[in-house]
């Protein structure tokens, strides 16, 4: 049996009893994805980590999903996930050439494709942005192009928590775009079209349809995501402790069901709100002229080869200037630094120019990768305009 019949029996029982069980916990339901001419290529938003189940619910046919690197390291699981379910590839923080091309020849082979274009967890409810190749690559790839959109996954698995929460998830077809349609739009148009289908506003959701998630220790963990005081502006100052979140200021709120915070002051806010004034205060320090070190953290640096292996393994500090990092005696000018990004909960990874170095990060609950991630945006950006 050829690994697609394979995988088609997989993905089939998988999906014939996962589904009721998916259902049942999470309140999960969906619009299938029924009379669609293949091959699909399906872009979704992403929330979850359990967003590639949400979307093979809907699927009755299989659907090859595009995979972190991270899968290649999960020792005995590695080849069972590798041999049943086939997934691509992708480095995150790279520009992702060849995991393209490997989409672009299972679509030609009239296999099913899905993918996050985000790459990327929300960090604070709103959709995140996507490379602007993505448009190019869905024009190439001579397939129908689908938006799905999930909603309820930013409350039932906040990016920063290590619980879930029961509430309700929902996946809908946001649009369907056939090749002769796609033929006639730029890249540019369809990239507008993907942000479009695929944005969503958690908290907007919720203004309209309050639904409650519940779980326990509902705040634990988010001083990963929100890594400034609300009240004082201080970095790294807050704790988080069962549904509560506080800075030694004397700043303290509650976490609420619905997601909402509720401080001592009775002032309501939401997560997305707090994060757009935490980049306004990174944008404040990057802008600083004297070169002073901006923040630090304790962190275990794994090295990995290009074999997928780990060469190295450390504890050390990781500090944050304007314009570099260091980890440990490493100093990794952001110049020298060809990408960054965050995998599964606050996994913070470097990719290196060089020796095409791989160094990835990570810290105790409260260590938060978010504060790194804007401070270098911003750098690469300045970089980017001289």
């Amino acid at each position: 049996m050829d690994h697609y019949r394979l995988h088609t029996a997989i993905y089939r029982t998988v999906r014939f009893w996962g589904s009721p069980i998916v259902r049942a916990i999470f309140g999960y339901s969906c619009e299938e994805l029924k009379g669609i001419p293949g091959p699909i290529l399906l872009l979704a938003n992403h929330n979850t980590d359990l967003d590639p189940g949400f979307v093979g619910i809907a699927s009755e046919e299989p659907i090859y999903f595009v995979a972190t690197e991270k899968i290649l390291r999960m020792g005995l699981l590695t080849p069972v996930l590798m041999n049943l379910f086939h997934p691509i590839i992708h480095y995150k923080g790279k520009a992702g050439i060849s995991s393209v091309k490997e989409i672009l020849a299972r679509l030609k082979e009239n296999r099913n494709v899905a993918l996050f274009p985000e790459g990327n967890r929300s960090f604070n409810g709103l959709t995140g942005d996507f490379l602007s190749s993505t448009g190019k690559m869905a024009k190439r790839s001579g397939a129908t192009l689908v938006t799905y959109r999930l909603r309820g996954g930013y409350f039932t698995s906040p990016r920063w928590s290590t619980s879930f929460r029961r509430g309700r998830v929902y996946g809908e077809i946001a649009a369907v775009y056939p090749p002769e349609i796609l033929n006639k739009m730029t890249e540019a148009e369809v990239n507008e079209a993907i942000r479009r289908d695929l944005f969503v506003d958690a908290y907007a959701d919720q203004e309209k349809d309050r639904i409650s998630f519940k779980g326990k220790n509902l705040a634990l963990g988010l001083e990963s995501t929100l890594f400034a005081c609300p009240a004082c502006g201080m970095i790294s100052t807050l704790h988080s402790q069962g549904d509560r979140i506080s800075c030694r200021c004397g700043y303290s709120a509650k976490y609420d069901q619905y997601g909402f915070l509720h401080d001592s002051d009775g002032q309501t806010d939401t997560i997305t709100r707090l994060d757009t004034l935490q980049r306004e205060k990174i944008c404040f320090l990057a802008s600083q002229t004297e070169d002073v070190l901006l923040f630090e953290d304790a962190v275990w640096a794994e090295t990995i080869g290009s074999d997928h292996k780990v060469l190295s393994r450390k504890q050390t500090v990781l500090r944050a200037w304007r314009d570099k990092l260091s980890v440990g005696e490493d100093v990794l000018p952001f110049q020298q630094i060809t990408g960054m990004a965050i995998n599964q909960r606050n996994l913070l990874i470097l990719h290196m120019s060089e020796g095409n170095r791989h160094l990835e990060l990570s810290g105790d609950i409260s260590f938060s990768a978010l504060k790194y991630l804007y401070l270098y945006q911003l750098a690469r950006n300045k970089y980017e305009k001289i």
